[in-house]
Parts: C-alpha cells; sequence; structure tokens
C-alpha cells in the first residue's frame, strides 16, 4: 500500500513540512519524498479551458457523446 502526500505552496510551513519528512526519510526506507517538476492538474485544467474554447468557436467540428455512442453500437 502506498499513499500521495500533496503538498501545495511555498509557506515557511509547508517547507517546515516538506524537511521534516526528507530528514525521516534518511532514517526510514519505506518513506520517499519526491518533488514534482509539474503541476499536472493546472496542465489538465488548461487543456480542457482550451479544447472548451475551441469548441465554442468550431461549433460544427465536435459531436455530443451520445452522438458518439450511437454511431459505435450501429457498428
Amino acid at each position: 500500500m502506498s499513499f500521495t502526500v500533496k503538498i501545495t505552496g511555498s509557506s515557511a510551513k509547508a517547507q517546515s513540512i516538506i524537511n521534516m519528512m526528507k530528514e525521516l526519510a534518511k532514517d526510514y526506507s519505506f518513506l520517499t519524498v519526491i518533488e514534482d517538476e509539474t503541476d499536472i492538474e493546472a496542465d489538465i485544467l488548461q487543456e480542457v479551458d482550451a479544447r472548451k474554447e475551441y469548441m465554442k468557436n468550431h461549433p460544427d467540428e465536435w459531436r455530443s457523446w451520445e452522438d458518439i455512442k450511437k454511431s459505435l453500437d450501429s457498428q
């Protein structure tokens, strides 16, 4: 079993917790602290917003999920 703990922000308290966990990881082999290089959630939200905007500007270039399911079911 593994757990994910997400600490965001660069406040003094957040940095203190990160430093504490890094120190604990030195003594406990079951603990690993990995810093994310990118903010994946922000990337996903940006992509969704871009696609939504594209759909607004190109209403003839997309189909509803219901239409897609119907076409797949008919094959």
